[in-house]
């Protein structure tokens, strides 16, 4: 329950680099929020938490400790997917908002985890923050607009060195990619109607993983891939492309800039930037303005579980295809 001057009391499970670069700055920047917990195993980590944040939050070693602390009304689980999973379940049956970095490796308690928190009416939100970019949602207004025809494949392409302090083990980059591939197949899922039939993962070279492709195709004939060089490029870029019928729509994703022609019109540009100051990454601020939102307003367009189904399909069926064994 929101208390009485329309503040919304966080606790934070987890006070990693994350935390700090995404959550803090903008959580604390906002009237409409305050961090009045911190569940960490540490006390360096838990004592850095009371530096940052004040003298008067609150710390649990335990965040089962957190979650009965009757102030709070949502949580932030910024943890490793490894760890995260019986804590989404717990900080569910609490009743508390939750908003959680993906991957999401719920197993066989996927489903009760989503009748949850529909029969208790709370906000879940998974961090994608890429789908909450203005140029993406501009992307959506124009595929409204019915002016492209129908919609036949999207392209989306990474290029960054984050692969380089990755070990040599090629089960472990793959297992790396798959869960990187999250934010990025998102967006490609964002526009689609139906379900995921086929994925495939391919390297560009033998043996290099970490540059390559994965492929997906839908029930209904759309098709999307994410290309990747996750080795080679100090300068993040992300490149992504549209497909239809009758026209084509261009963005890159971190300058907001958008170009796009439909019926043998004229190419026009547009310019649609991500909310400054950037904490984390492009659309941070956007993904948490639209989960704070929606415990307000509880209409508000989540990406919940429920969008989610395709993407968990999806990471099913890469690791099927890689022959490694999925996390629970």
């Amino acid at each position: 329950m929101i208390n009485n001057n329309n503040s919304i009391k966080i606790g934070l499970i987890g006070f990693g680099h994350w935390a700090k670069e995404a959550y803090l700055p903008i959580l604390l920047n906002r009237k409409d929020t305050e961090i009045i917990g911190v569940s960490a195993k540490t006390d360096k980590t838990l004592n850095s938490a009371k530096s940052l944040i004040g003298n008067t939050v609150k710390l649990f070693k335990d965040y089962r400790d957190l979650l009965k602390h009757p102030e709070i009304d949502a949580v932030f689980i910024g943890l490793p997917y490894k760890n995260s999973s019986p804590i989404i379940i717990d900080s569910i049956e609490a009743h508390k908002h939750i908003f959680v970095e993906p991957p999401l490796y719920l197993g066989n308690k996927f489903i009760y985890a989503n009748n949850l928190i529909s029969d208790q009416k709370i906000s879940f939100h998974i961090d994608l923050e890429l789908n909450y970019l203005p140029v993406i949602n501009r992307c959506e207004q124009l595929l409204k607009s019915n002016k492209f025809g129908k919609i036949l494949k999207s392209k989306i392409e990474l290029q960054v060195d984050w692969s380089k302090g990755w070990s040599n083990d090629i089960l472990e980059i793959k297992n790396n990619v798959i869960n990187l591939s999250t934010w990025y197949i998102s967006l490609i899922d964002l526009f689609s109607y139906s379900d995921i039939g086929y994925v495939k993962y391919i390297e560009s070279k033998k043996n290099t993983y970490d540059i390559g492709s994965i492929l997906l195709e839908y029930t209904d004939g759309y098709s999307g891939e994410w290309k990747f060089n996750l080795r080679n490029c100090p300068n993040t870029n992300i490149q992504f492309e549209l497909f239809f019928a009758d026209g084509i729509i261009k963005c890159d994703l971190l300058s907001g800039s958008l170009q796009y022609q439909y019926q043998n019109k004229e190419l026009e540009t547009e310019h649609h930037e991500a909310q400054n100051p950037i904490f984390g990454f492009a659309g941070m601020q956007e993904s948490i303005n639209q989960f704070i939102n929606s415990i307000f307003l509880p209409k508000t367009n989540l990406f919940n579980l429920d969008k989610y189904k395709n993407i968990k399909n999806t990471h099913s069926k890469l690791y099927n295809y890689c022959n490694i064994q999925q996390p629970d």
